[in-house]
């Protein structure tokens, strides 16, 4: 048992050498390339007077952002979307979606009617953000309604219709 392991671990071990190997190694130049200075030795005639070449050229290290041998290429960016994507909510019964949306006509409907009540040039400045928010929250409403989300539509209306009301309600 002892000797199993010991050997599935060291051919792990090699593979795994082999690989990292394979990081440090030369890069290998694709068949009929040639490095410009052995280019320029064959189109020159040879002369007395050039020194012959000392050490061996050493490979220039990958660059930095290239990728390692063995790693995958980053995926592509997502390709541009003409429609938005559809909405996730929960699947309703076509009973319970009506009643869903005529309780979120409600809300926007009371809603609406609280903030004719509310007389706007009294208002607070807190009080001016708080109307603009029920509002922005009106028009949200409405355009989920237009866009088949009822349930989002009647979360809006809500919002929209308890802070009317709270409105309404402070002295003014």
């Amino acid at each position: 048992m002892k000797l199993a392991l010991l050997v599935v671990a060291a051919c792990l071990g090699l593979t795994a050498c082999a690989t990292i190997k394979s990081w440090f190694a030369p890069p290998t130049p694709p068949a009929g390339a040639e490095e410009p200075e052995e280019r320029a030795r064959r189109a020159s005639p040879p002369s007395v007077s050039s020194p012959p070449a000392s050490s061996p050229q050493r490979a220039a290290p990958p660059a930095l952002g290239a990728p390692r041998p063995g790693t995958p290429a980053p995926a592509p960016p997502p390709a541009p979307v003409d429609s938005p994507p559809p909405v996730l909510s929960p699947v309703l019964s076509a009973v319970d979606e009506q009643r869903l949306r005529a309780e979120a006509q409600q809300r926007i409907d009371g809603a609406e009617q609280r903030l004719r009540q509310v007389d706007q040039a009294k208002l607070a400045s807190s009080q001016q953000d708080s109307l603009q928010t029920v509002q922005s929250f009106l028009d949200k409403a409405r355009e989920a309604l237009v866009a088949q989300d009822v349930q989002r539509a009647f979360t809006l209306a809500d919002k929209a219709y308890l802070l009317a009301d709270e409105l309404a309600k402070r002295p003014r």
